[in-house]
């Protein structure tokens, strides 16, 4: 009985995961073609140039390829967009405005023990 009770609720927490998991990849997936755009445009508008990153890193162009330095720039841009989506949810979502450590006598978490006492 407790066991089944533990099994179920497991499940409702991981309900709608599935869902959640496709549109963090599409978000993701579009998310890197921006940043690809993005990055093409800054090398190609020369407000970027791979020279600067060659003198600071103080390597040799023979030694690495210049699309490791725009999947680097394409990298940064990706983690910016994940930090505004972060701040997003945390500020426009009911979950992420929540009050963190306030009591009170529900909780959001069913337990699974809860009718453990009754007959």
């Amino acid at each position: 009985m407790r066991i089944e009770k533990r099994q179920q609720a497991e499940l409702a927490k991981r309900k709608g995961l599935a869902g959640k998991t496709i549109i963090q990849f599409i978000w993701l997936s579009i998310s890197f073609v921006v940043a690809y755009f993005v990055a093409s445009y800054l090398f190609g508008s020369k407000m970027l140039r791979l020279a600067g990153f060659y003198s600071i890193l103080g390597v040799n162009r023979n030694q690495v390829p210049s699309w490791v330095f725009i999947g680097l720039v394409m990298l940064g841009i990706v983690v910016v967009m994940q930090i505004i989506l972060y701040m997003g949810f945390v500020f426009g979502s009911e979950e992420g405005r929540r009050a963190t450590g306030k009591p009170s006598m529900h909780s959001r978490i069913k337990d699974p023990h809860d009718n453990e006492w009754e007959g």
